[in-house]
């Protein structure tokens, strides 16, 4: 991968009862949109915003959501069994309030896959795109048994998520947590994705470590007309980190797919005070 920039500008924006870090790749209204995993943060994503925005030509966001990197509230245990819902709520809020243009592209990874995904789903606020990495519609037995070993664990993995985040063993509870909790078992948003109407590619990795090929190909058809699935080679879960050049692309060739030029680009839904 190319050389990837500093962000552009940083800033801690009060939302709810916390405060949120969000990051801009590029100057004025966010065109497309980044939503982290369960573990993740701003950067984490490495240096996949800044080649985005070079390789685009588009503004960049990223964000850190409550817990994660050093935005708050932070947990104080497992998140509720809702907390993907709630995530997504507060992501339209968020939008709401920074500074993005009405219709954004939105590219999430993992959790962040599942946000982006209910967010299409239930808004009505229009969005030009969505893009999945590796999202979950369910929770799948390899889910389950992979995380139950990353807890048995946790001891190294909270000390390499200290580099990123203030709050490393809080956030790592909260996320695992839930998702080895027995009433987050049933969770599954696939009869809720046949309401999204923008066009919306469901990518995943062959080698995923959390879910096998067939969940991509389900999500992308409980999606419906709307949806479609692509599998990558030689990459797993976290393909990003894996094959950034990859990821990097898939997401410039979707971009160019949607067929909207940026001097066509729907005014800012919102902006900071």
């Amino acid at each position: 991968m190319a050389n990837s920039p500093e962000p552009d500008d940083i800033t801690a924006v009060p939302i709810d009862d916390g405060s949120v870090t969000v990051a801009r790749w590029g100057q004025g209204p966010a065109e497309i949109v980044l939503l982290h995993d369960g573990l993740g943060s701003i950067a984490q994503w490495r240096g996949i915003p800044g080649s985005l925005a070079a390789t685009t030509g588009r503004t960049v966001l990223a964000y850190d959501r409550p817990g994660h990197g050093a935005s708050t509230p932070v947990p104080t245990g497992p998140w509720p069994t809702d907390w993907l819902h709630r995530e997504a709520d507060r992501f339209a809020r968020l939008i709401d309030t920074v500074e993005v243009v009405a219709d954004p592209l939105l590219v999430g990874h993992s959790d962040g896959g599942s946000i982006a995904l209910i967010h299409a789903a239930t808004t009505h606020e229009p969005l030009r795109g969505v893009l999945t990495l590796a999202a979950h519609s369910w929770v799948e037995d390899t889910c389950y048994r992979a995380i139950e070993g990353m807890r048995a664990n946790a001891g190294p993995i909270v000390v390499g998520l200290a580099r990123d985040h203030t709050a490393a063993d809080r956030i790592f509870e909260a996320w695992s947590g839930v998702w080895v909790s027995d009433p987050f078992q049933r969770w599954d948003i696939r009869p809720l994705l046949s309401t999204i109407r923008c066009p919306t590619l469901v990518a995943q990795g062959r080698q995923d470590e959390y879910a096998p090929d067939s969940h991509a190909i389900e999500t992308a058809a409980a999606i419906g007309q709307n949806g479609q699935h692509v599998l990558l080679d030689g990459v797993g879960h976290l393909l990003h980190h894996q094959d950034p050049d990859l990821v990097v692309g898939l997401i410039a060739d979707f971009d160019r797919s949607l067929g909207h030029d940026r001097s066509t680009m729907s005014p800012p839904r919102g902006g900071i005070e």
